[in-house]
């Protein structure tokens, strides 16, 4: 395990891009981010022909894998394991650390490739560059459409402050004998739900790990991390590796492209639900408090959810 598992993710990017510092050298190097998931497209092919996917008992808990994962995200970061602080951010706010709540936020769709570009890369001082096996992204909020039974379902899960939501918060759409068309907090108070167009209440239904989360060396981290490991990732000299490497010379000289293609099979978890029965069994009100992924109930270290890289560059000035 590497050092930084033990410090925690936190401290890995805080100061890694820093574009209104003078000392912070930005590159001219283009940037392309292309965010996918096969087994995502790969399981819905299954199920447009029929074939069920049925979910998986963990521990006390009851996996399934979603229909679709899509949202808002603020930023990519992508550590090295050369030192603390080590990376680079090739898309999005380059100081995620201190970038403030409801910061720009752009689409993203992991049941197709979405593309998000950025026209330059910064570097600071001393960077030496390095293995990179992780990717980090920090979302404003992502949706996540599975079935219940023969019933579609999506719930919102905010990771990050963006008005009218609060860090934490759960959101479950059309909600049995609600008005459809919107999002709904339960309020666990009055044990009801409450529609996103009013008041968010005082006691909704949320995630506490992710709504208390925090950095103590960076306090003003508005945005919770949801990291991915990396395996049989192609680095930018086509070999097959569990990383990819982050090299100075080639970040500065070439633009960079990075395909990040998750596999999010069973990634999404039910809290202390014994089976498939019991899971299409479950209330409204029961799903969106036992809902949750699973990096959450993993640890850092196992956070359960796993990407492969395509990392390719090509020479700027040709």
């Amino acid at each position: 395990m590497k050092k930084y598992f033990l410090i925690g993710f936190p401290i890995i990017f805080a100061i890694v891009l820093v574009n209104s510092c003078s000392s912070i050298k930005t590159y001219m190097s283009g940037s392309d981010t292309n965010l996918k998931s096969s087994s995502l497209i790969t399981t819905n092919s299954l199920r447009a022909n029929g074939i069920t996917i049925s979910g998986s008992k963990e521990g006390s808990n009851w996996c399934i894998t979603p229909a679709k994962i899509s949202g808002k995200v603020m930023s990519v970061v992508i550590p090295s394991t050369s030192g603390e602080d080590e990376g680079i951010t090739p898309f999005g706010s380059g100081r995620p650390d201190i970038a403030p709540a409801n910061s720009v936020l752009y689409d993203f769709d992991l049941s197709n490739t979405t593309n998000l570009h950025s026209d330059s890369i910064s570097l600071k001082p001393g960077f030496v560059g390095g293995k990179a096996e992780q990717i980090i992204l920090l979302f404003g909020y992502f949706d996540v459409e599975f079935l219940q039974g023969i019933k579609n379902k999506k719930i919102r899960f905010v990771y990050g402050d963006t008005d009218p939501y609060v860090r934490g918060d759960k959101l479950l759409y059309n909600p049995t004998e609600e008005s459809t068309g919107k999002y709904y907090w339960y309020d666990k108070t009055s044990g009801a739900f409450v529609s996103e167009s009013l008041s968010r209440p005082s006691n909704p239904s949320l995630n506490t790990y992710v709504s208390t989360f925090s950095d103590p060396v960076r306090p003003n981290l508005h945005y919770y991390m949801l990291g991915a490991q990396l395996r049989n990732c192609t680095d930018y000299d086509n070999s097959t590796k569990d990383y990819i490497t982050l090299g100075k010379s080639i970040l500065e000289e070439c633009d960079l492209s990075f395909t990040v293609d998750f596999d999010v099979r069973n990634a999404v978890v039910f809290n202390n639900v014994s089976s498939e029965a019991a899971f299409n069994a479950l209330t409204d009100e029961e799903l969106i408090q036992k809902f949750d992924m699973k990096q959450n109930v993993s640890s850092w270290g196992n956070s359960g959810l796993y990407c492969s890289i395509v990392f390719t560059s090509k020479p700027k000035y040709k």
